[in-house]
């Protein structure tokens, strides 16, 4: 990750593969983006797009839970 001096930010080291590295700072360049402005937005976008898709899961697990409690119940 780019260093960066900034408050309340955690420091954190992870790998990824080489040419998506390398995609993602020709993105960065093109944009005018700082490459830490980019890894923060990757992050954020990456992890609102995680919670959608959880919170889709957990929606359809519900609705699965509670159409198979209306098919046990005596009508």
């Amino acid at each position: 990750m780019p260093e960066i001096d900034a408050p309340k930010m955690v420091r954190i080291d992870f790998s990824v593969p080489a040419p998506l590295l390398e995609q993602m700072q020709e993105l960065a360049k093109d944009e005018g983006w700082k490459p830490a402005e980019l890894h923060r937005m990757l992050w954020v976008l990456g992890f609102a797009a995680y919670t959608e898709q959880s919170n889709k899961r957990l929606v359809n697990s519900r609705l699965r839970a509670n159409k198979a409690k209306e098919n046990l119940e005596p009508q």
